[in-house]
């Protein structure tokens, strides 16, 4: 086993993004991410929208899901192939509103939220599968993806030595997948590979393709204050912590506010034992930075486990944390991350929280 990059069948279309003369939202976009396992389908809209899953019906030999999204037009190309579990989507104009056809090669359920600022509507399809079984003492982890946050045009945050954070936190998942591979025999997903930037909707969509059984986004932090320093591990609640305000604006590209209000609405679809295992793993990576980082740098600052709403956790359908690894706008931890040592230090606690959580700790 080794590492491998996923391509996801990935179509676009869009236009100008003008909307209908009453100013009713309008669907500019439609993208898709297709698989055998798994779809995402992505609306962009010139507006925020309501919008409710419609009921399943079926079409000959095929089954289609149905989203409808009240007061929104929508013109262009009304069908669109897809491929694997969903086979085509269909923008059909009903009443007042616009109903969002999928076509299902076999039964499939849905899930429907939003993105804010630019609002879209995002619907994830997948297989109703039995919940895997663990092994007699431990966890089923078989396949991890790896998210290197930011990349291409995007660099992240910058340290004040000109370090970037998508080059450092790629570096680092460079480093882990070998050796989740080589020591675990874990078959590791990295949703970019190269300095390419990759959407926030598109990474999670992805993993979920793949069959993750776990997902861990890389990121570093910063503050402008630059005193602020240690290491941080998130997962996603709708949590008003002001300290996360900060990280949501950057990680996000949106206000924290419009962050809270989703990790709110997102609290609805909580399966309670999926947020019980990503607490568990998120606890361990945590854990598991903080022994990594006592050799050598036993001043290093346990930042905690927290949950905010980050957007590229949203629709994983597996336990996933959000690493942010230290601070590139503290002149300690910048001059830290600088050095293959350090890095290395992280890339190992990422993989001795999977060793410790699979055997089930």
């Amino acid at each position: 086993m080794g590492v491998l990059l996923l391509t996801v069948a990935l179509l676009c279309w869009g236009h100008s993004a003008r909307s209908a003369p009453d100013g009713s939202p309008r669907v500019i976009g439609v993208e898709r991410y297709g698989s055998e396992k798994a779809a995402r389908i992505v609306l962009r809209l010139t507006h925020p929208v309501r919008f409710a899953k419609g009921g399943d019906s079926a079409r000959g030999t095929a089954t289609e899901l149905q989203v409808d999204l009240q007061e929104a037009t929508y013109s262009g190309l009304h069908a669109f192939d897809v491929g694997g579990l969903v086979r085509r989507i269909r923008l059909l104009q009903q009443g007042n509103g616009l109903r969002v056809a999928l076509d299902v090669s076999e039964a499939a359920r849905h899930e429907v939220f939003f993105l804010p600022e630019p609002f879209r509507v995002v619907i994830d399809v997948s297989r109703p599968e039995a919940a895997p079984r663990d092994p007699p003492s431990g966890r089923l982890v078989e396949r991890i993806a790896l998210d290197p946050g930011h990349g291409g045009s995007d660099p992240g945050a910058t340290g004040h030595t000109g370090i970037r954070e998508k080059d450092i936190v790629l570096d680092i998942a460079h480093r882990a997948a070998p050796l989740l591979a080589r020591e675990l025999g874990i078959s590791t997903l990295l949703t970019r590979d190269s300095d390419v930037r990759v959407p926030l909707e598109e990474r999670v969509a992805r993993a979920n393709a793949f069959g993750a059984d776990l997902f861990v986004s890389i990121h570093c932090n910063a503050d402008a204050s630059r005193g602020a320093r240690g290491v941080m591990t998130f997962v996603l609640d709708g949590s008003h912590d002001h300290r996360a305000s900060d990280i949501l604006l950057r990680e996000n590209a949106s206000p924290a506010v419009a962050a809270r209000e989703f990790g709110a609405f997102l609290e609805q679809f909580d399966d309670a034992a999926l947020v019980r295992r990503s607490l568990s793993f998120a606890r361990l990576l945590q854990r598991a930075s903080m022994a990594s980082l006592a050799a050598g740098y036993p001043d290093a600052v346990d930042g905690g486990v927290q949950g905010a709403g980050f957007y590229v956790l949203a629709g994983a359908r597996m336990p996933a944390v959000l690493f942010e690894t230290s601070f590139v706008s503290n002149a300690l931890e910048a001059e830290r991350l600088s050095t293959e040592r350090y890095r290395q230090k992280l890339a190992d606690s990422i993989v001795n929280a999977v060793r410790a959580y699979r055997v089930g700790y």
